[in-house]
């Protein structure tokens, strides 16, 4: 059958253009069987430098002011702003939705004119425009990627950061916009989600996904190694030699607790063994000055990062499955999570990690003290089990063979084109 993955120019980054490439990759090496896969185009690795480095100077007094003031404040949505429906909460979030569908247009109109058998989405946006356009016959399937829902994931982190999600997710325009994806999802012909897990998180957002998660299938992620450049001693990035190194890897969006991970290194103590957080993927002024901070900002050789640091963090709020937590496998590290979503499957399936009991600062302080005063050995332990855990499920070609094997299904049941 013909399968047309609907999604933006491919990349080496999260979401929906991450995951593509991956699939692209795991495909080129493997093949599809009997079946054609139409993918978009790529779009470069997703990693833009900018022209010039930042001016040292600047970013030490921008991490100075972070240091003895805290986070700036910007110009947010005003209270009256969340409370009314049809404000700038609306227009933002309309705004992206129809970016979206903008950008899957290439993608849509060669599953079009294929014809294709499934038009394969990756977002709410991107299935809707679908389901408005398919031919006779043609099906339209949905891969959640968003580890809450969309209109919530939009407005807090690129409107009102600093709001706890629950409030965010009472605003009017948000629940309108949830609405709209919600029956989305009941619209399609099949929904999928990397894990179980993963549709507790939508629940746990908007308890209005239950029977939608209920009804969806399981299609896991796998993932290739980040490209390696060759060993670098841990100097290369600014990092000590003599104590252990944990990696925060990801951006400063409130989902992914950095917040809760500053505060939780403030609480380490004399006493707590010694150890250093490297945060990498943000902005290195973000960071305040600490001892036990490393600020690395945007990194393009995440492949050598990952082999030189000695654990990696993931404190995130909401989780999905994440592509950065599967290539901490593949580079054997041990994982400290907190316990939600997609990391407890990781959990589950034997990955070398510590379960962190909840997302207080307070229990993130002591496993990092945990991590931090674990022997050679023991982190080399849970760096194999890392390791064997990938191996045994979450590489391209397991990638590639879930995909095949559902085609194999739908093409052997529905009588589609081979």
């Amino acid at each position: 059958m013909i399968v047309a993955h609907l999604g933006p120019p491919t990349g080496r980054r999260g979401g929906p253009a991450g995951y593509l490439a991956q699939l692209q990759g795991a495909l080129a090496g493997h093949g599809s069987g009997s079946h054609r896969v139409l993918l978009p185009s790529g779009g470069g690795n997703g990693a833009a430098s900018p022209a010039t480095a930042p001016d040292p100077a600047l970013v030490a007094i921008r991490r100075l002011r972070r240091t003895w003031l805290g986070a700036p404040a910007f110009d947010r949505p005003s209270d009256a702003d969340l409370r009314c429906e049809g404000g700038p909460v609306h227009q933002s979030i309309e705004a992206t939705w129809l970016e979206i569908r903008r950008d899957i247009g290439p993608a849509l109109e060669a599953g079009l004119s294929a014809p294709a058998d499934v038009l394969f989405a990756h977002d709410a946006p991107s299935a809707e425009a679908a389901l408005s356009r398919r031919g006779r016959g043609q099906q339209v399937w949905l891969l959640m990627h968003s580890p809450m829902p969309l209109a919530l994931y939009l407005a807090w982190s690129f409107g009102v950061p600093d709001r706890e999600w629950q409030e965010v997710a009472a605003c009017p325009d948000v629940v309108e916009w949830i609405t709209r994806e919600l029956r989305v999802c009941e619209s399609v012909d099949r929904l999928f989600l990397p894990c179980r897990e993963a549709g507790e998180e939508l629940v746990r957002g908007d308890g209005r996904f239950r029977p939608v998660v209920a009804r969806a299938s399981m299609l896991m992620t796998g993932a290739a190694a980040p490209v390696r450049g060759g060993a670098q001693p841990r100097s290369h990035w600014g990092l000590p030699d003599e104590v252990p190194i944990g990696l925060f890897l990801g951006t400063a969006q409130p989902y992914r607790g950095l917040d809760l991970l500053l505060a939780a290194v403030r609480r380490l103590g004399r006493s707590d063994p010694a150890g250093v957080i490297a945060v990498a993927g943000c902005s290195a002024d973000q960071i305040p000055f600490h001892p036990r901070l490393r600020a690395l900002g945007p990194v393009s050789d995440v492949g050598d990062l990952l082999a030189s640091v000695d654990v990696v963090v993931n404190v995130n709020r909401f989780s999905l499955f994440d592509l950065s937590t599967i290539e901490a496998l593949e580079a054997g590290r041990p994982l400290l999570l907190t316990p939600v979503g997609g990391n407890l499957t990781f959990e589950s399936l034997g990955a070398g990690c510590v379960m962190l009991e909840s997302l207080e600062p307070a229990a993130i302080a002591g496993g990092m003290a945990a991590v931090f005063g674990l022997s050679r050995a023991d982190r080399a332990a849970m760096g194999a089990r890392s390791r064997a855990c990938y191996e045994a499920q979450l590489t391209p070609r397991h990638l590639r063979q879930r995909h095949v094997d559902l085609y194999d299904e739908v093409a052997a049941t529905s009588g589609a084109r081979a």
